[in-house]
Parts: structure tokens; sequence; C-alpha cells
């Protein structure tokens, strides 16, 4: 009798057509084939469609939907509804998977039914596929992994499998915490399932300037801090704020909405703690963010680097009028 696939891998692709080929063979060359290979194109304008329809040609467990452009949440949303399988596997359209990850994950699940979320280590590759180092280890353990989450993710979030009726009973990714969704999912989920981390290194994870991290830094800075603060409160027994959101409030608001005097600075701390040596921080206009922090009165660490670094930059304008708020505060707090 005819079985469903065991493994339901979901990909979702925008403009991949650079990397996406050699994306998709890792993933086909698994030596575990029993999986359908999902993957929407989300409204791509470069041959990206074209390369995913030779594809789906040459192999029949490639299937693939095409989509005017929505944006990755929603796209691995409807992916996660038509996955069959009772595992999900994720994967970007510009990484290599190892030709033993999904063999070594399922078989890693299988054995271990309290863990439904389970992730890699992985090597950094650059554009020419060569390995230019290898990603600091994620925690292994689910007690581990619990302790490093207020550090950020705690997995790489293209090397995850994931049991289906987990990430369906999470309602799958947020939208209001676009380019941090993955974060989110992360932290809903320890309320509901384990998560570990395999120290294989199964996932080759490329590098480029073009990466969500690199494009949409302060997006991405934000949404991880408001996710920490939301999860935050619902570990102390109050509903989330956020599951009918589709974006995010203004950082002066957050006081108001979680009801709480401090988490709009908590929030705007992270965001600068993360980003202070970043061009968007130093040169840009969320500058202005760093500096309201600093008048806040609780200030950030490394605000002392930070200062050396804007006048090595030859931001002297910036360095002296942060120096001036800090130095300011001291004499103040004296």
């Amino acid at each position: 009798m005819a079985t469903g696939p065991r493994v339901s891998v979901i990909m979702s692709v925008y403009n991949g057509a650079q990397f996406l080929y050699p994306a998709a063979r890792s993933i086909l060359d698994q030596n575990f084939g029993e999986f359908e290979f999902l993957i929407l194109d989300d409204g791509s304008t470069d041959s990206s469609l074209k390369i995913l329809q030779a594809l789906a040609k040459a192999d029949s467990r490639v299937h693939i939907i095409a989509s005017e452009n929505q944006g990755l949440v929603a796209s691995l949303n409807q992916l996660i509804d038509l996955a069959r399988a009772p595992y999900l596997a994720r994967m970007d359209c510009d990484d290599i998977a190892m030709p033993d990850r999904f063999s070594r994950q399922l078989a890693f699940l299988e054995a271990n039914p309290k863990i439904g979320i389970l992730g890699s280590n992985s090597h950094d590759i650059d554009a020419r596929g060569n390995i230019i180092g290898a990603t600091d280890k994620y925690p292994e353990t689910p007690e581990a992994l619990v302790l490093r989450l207020s550090d950020g993710p705690p997995l790489c979030h293209p090397s995850v499998m994931m049991r289906t009726h987990v990430a369906r009973q999470l309602g799958g990714y947020r939208p209001a915490f676009r380019h941090a969704e993955d974060y989110d999912l992360w932290l809903r989920a320890t309320r509901l399932t384990q998560i570990a981390n395999l120290p294989d290194r199964l996932l080759l994870y490329r590098r480029s300037p073009d990466q969500v991290s690199k494009k949409h830094a302060h997006e991405q800075a934000k949404a991880a801090a408001i996710a920490w603060e939301d999860h935050t409160r619902c570990s102390e027994g109050y509903p989330t704020l956020f599951n009918d959101c589709i974006t995010l409030p203004d950082l002066d608001e957050l006081d108001t909405l979680f009801e709480k005097p401090g988490v709009s600075n908590n929030v705007r701390r992270k965001i600068v703690e993360r980003l202070r040596y970043s061009p968007e921080m130093l040169d840009g206009p969320e500058f202005q963010i760093m500096m309201k922090q600093a008048r806040s009165g609780s200030g950030f660490e490394g605000a002392g680097r930070t200062i050396l670094r804007l006048g090595r930059k030859g931001r002297v304008l910036r360095a002296v009028s942060l120096a001036a708020v800090m130095t300011g505060l001291l004499i103040s707090s004296s």
C-alpha cells in the first residue's frame, strides 16, 4: 500500500537563481529519499522559476507553487499548510545541505519523541562555495538551549527539521516579526515542546551582502527584541500581544502596549547593543536611536568603544555628541 512522504522539505525562493540549482541538488541528492520537496517561487523576476520547473520535470518529488510576491513569512506558512509529511525540513535557496542531513535528523527525532524541533551546526561559505569559517556551536540539549534564548536565535533556521504538528499548533510564523520570524517561533515553541541541535555541521550556510541580517539589520534587531519581551510576558502567564498583528508598534508605544514601564528602554538597548558597530547605527539615521538610549540614563554596553570607533571612522561630530551625553550622565550620577 502506497504511503506518503516522511519529510516535507519547504523552501521559499525570491530571485535566487544564482545559487538555486546547487541548493536544490543538495536536497535531491540526500541519502534519504522519502520526501516531497515543496518550493514556492515568491514572484521572482529572474530565472528562478525556469530553474525550478526544470527540476520538477526531472524529479517527481519536486512540487512548484508559483505565487505573486508575498514575503517569506506568508510563503513559509503556505508551505506548512500544504505539507503532507509528519516532519518539516527547512531549506534556503542559497545554502547547501550535507548528504546525510535528513537521515541524521530523522533518526534523532524518531528516537527522541519529546524533541519537536531539531537544528544542526553549520559551516559558513562564501559566494564561490568556499568554506570561510564555522559558526559558533549552537546549544545541543534542550536545557542548554533555553539558557541561551535571551542571546538570540539558538538554531540555524535553514538547518531545522521539526514535527509538522508542532509548527501548525504554533500557528506557523507570525507576520509582525518579519526578519526575526524564526526567533519568535523558537521562543513560542519552548512553551510547547523541547528543542535541540545536533553537534554535526550538516549545512553549508552562505554568507553574502544580500542576507536579511545585513540588509534589514535594524528591523531584525527590533523584531527580535520585541519577541523576547513578548516571550517574557507569556512566561509570566499573560497572553501574547501579537497573534493578530501585521506590523510592530513604534518603540515609544511599547510601555503602553505592554502596560509595563521600561519595555521601550529594554528594546532600544537591545537594538543598540546588537547594532552598535554596524554601518546603519554608526552612519545612518539609526544613530538617533543610540543617542536616545544614551540620554535615557541607562546607557548601553560598549558605549566607550563605540565612541572610539566613531572617531576612527571619521564620524567626529557623532563621536563628540555621544561622548558629551555619556560624560554628562557620569557627572550627574557622581
